[in-house]
């Protein structure tokens, strides 16, 4: 998907396509919770289960109306030479090699995923629509943040952009953690959804314009790598819960995010210009 944005998007609307691809996933965890919780409440979650293939249905019609043009450029090389080039491709450019290494904040970030249910449950007490809504608002601070971006046509200074990301992230993550009134909970989950997108957006427009196509598609490949973090964030905030309890969970969260970021604009000035 993030390979396809280039092909189908001119270079100036780049960050504009990404952040509405953000749009896009602000929409689904929007909608998706909020009425999951109400069709469990209202009948069982089998229901919700059977609607969820509707909606993966629908999303797979939608890929035939996509056009892009393509041309694929054939190689000798095995697949694993090609991986192997792709790696050294990314070691060579700062810029990419960086925002990479960046990339690995996930892995602290993510651990919002099992802090939210732990709260909802143990501290605010709440029901499974009110549970949707948690999530919900989280989603529509990240759709706030896509069309900020997008109305503003992204950040002259990507480098900035993630910055903005994480401070707003950890700030609203932080505030969630002190909360233990569940609108003011609301309120701080929609701030930490907000810098999901400013975030993600300068970080996938970085690897895209900094990449030249043939290398384009393995570059993004190389991202998903750090992103898998996000599985290593839900066990670890799970653990950590367990071992040191829930706000020093979310400090861990916060300021493990702040300091793998931290590391790469001060190692990086190719990154921190970028």
């Amino acid at each position: 998907t993030q390979s396809l944005v280039p092909q189908v998007v001119s270079e100036e609307d780049r960050q504009a396509a990404n952040s509405m691809n953000q749009l896009g996933y602000a929409t689904g965890r929007t909608l998706g919770p909020l009425e999951a919780g109400i069709l469990i409440a209202v009948r069982s979650a089998a229901l919700a289960l059977f609607e969820l293939t509707v909606v993966y249905g629908a999303a797979l019609i939608a890929t035939f109306g996509i056009s892009a043009k393509h041309q694929r450029k054939l190689s000798k090389d095995s697949a694993f030479r090609q991986i192997v080039d792709g790696l050294a491709y990314v070691r060579r450019n700062p810029v990419l090699l960086w925002t990479i290494f960046m990339a690995f904040s996930t892995i602290f970030f993510a651990m919002i995923f099992p802090i939210v249910p732990v709260y909802a449950r143990d501290v605010l007490e709440v029901s499974e629509v009110k549970f949707g809504w948690m999530w919900g608002a989280l989603a529509i601070g990240q759709a706030a943040g896509a069309f900020a971006i997008a109305a503003r046509g992204g950040f002259r200074r990507k480098s900035y952009g993630v910055t903005a990301g994480a401070i707003v992230f950890g700030l609203g993550l932080a505030g969630f953690g002190l909360s233990d009134t569940y609108w003011l909970s609301l309120v701080f989950l929609f701030v930490a959804g907000i810098g999901f997108p400013l975030w993600v957006t300068p970080v996938v427009t970085l690897l895209q314009d900094h990449s030249v196509p043939e290398y384009r598609g393995r570059v993004m490949a190389v991202y998903t790598i750090p992103l898998q973090g996000v599985s290593i964030g839900w066990m670890l905030g799970g653990v950590l819960m367990d071992l040191i309890g829930n706000y020093p969970t979310v400090l861990v969260s916060v300021f493990g995010g702040w300091v793998v970021g931290g590391v790469a604009l001060v190692a990086s000035r190719d990154f921190r210009r970028a």
